[in-house]
């Protein structure tokens, strides 16, 4: 009798757990709905730069090949590459901030290992890329600083972003410094005075350019405000 009890209260604790798991999951699922439903309506001073039906404004990066970026249910998808491994779309509507500005977006993997949202960004008179999720799927930080990419400098997190899950990104670039992070957890915080700020590897595309590498990532509420 006394065991069987024991194993009862064992199974009372059991189903509390599961059903504690399964509400703060639905509430957390909830909660980021409404917050996206939320980011449509922009606050003052923002631009949005994905209207979530066309690629009005964004043009495909040809990176040797290459998968074709589309959109579907209000999101931008960077399709895994069937040819080379970069899939790519490149800013071509009205000109940006190059200093001194806020980029804001949301993105998550859905197939892949690998790179799966990187923005290639310009800073002043050059460029550079924030990295999430790369070298099979551990790498984050800044390419590139001082001749090294985001694998080697002192940026350089080590962590994986799981799949399926929406990140909320913010890139915030100033005359003196660049910040990224994903939800509460900072990828890049780096003061840029005697630093030489670049991209990795010169070939890769300059301006506003969102990329992945031999992944698929979806993006959404592209929005960017200049800090005055």
């Amino acid at each position: 009798m006394k065991a069987k009890l024991i194993k009862n209260k064992i199974l009372i604790v059991i189903v509390f757990a599961m059903t504690c798991v399964f509400l703060l999951a639905n509430r957390s699922h909830i909660q980021h709905e409404q917050s996206f439903s939320l980011a449509q309506e922009l606050p003052d001073g923002w631009k949005s730069l994905f209207n979530g039906e066309t690629l009005d404004g964004w043009e495909k990066v040809p990176y040797w090949g290459g998968g074709t970026p589309y959109v579907e249910n209000a999101k931008l998808i960077l399709p895994m590459a069937t040819i080379g491994l970069m899939t790519g779309i490149r800013w071509v509507g009205d000109s940006l901030p190059t200093i001194n500005y806020v980029i804001q977006y949301e993105a998550r993997r859905v197939q892949g290992d690998d790179i799966f949202a990187a923005l290639t960004f310009p800073y002043d008179d050059t460029f550079a890329s924030i990295i999430f999720g790369g070298w099979g799927g551990i790498i984050n930080g800044l390419s590139s600083v001082d001749g090294y990419d985001a694998s080697e400098n002192e940026t350089t997190q080590l962590y994986s972003l799981l799949n399926n899950d929406w990140h909320q990104v913010q890139l915030r670039v100033t005359t003196d410094s660049i910040k990224a992070f994903v939800g509460y957890e900072t990828i890049v915080d780096i003061a840029t005075a005697g630093k030489h700020i670049h991209l990795r590897d010169e070939t890769l595309d300059t301006g506003l350019t969102f990329w992945s590498y031999s992944s698929t990532g979806e993006i959404r509420n592209i929005r960017i405000k200049e800090i005055l």
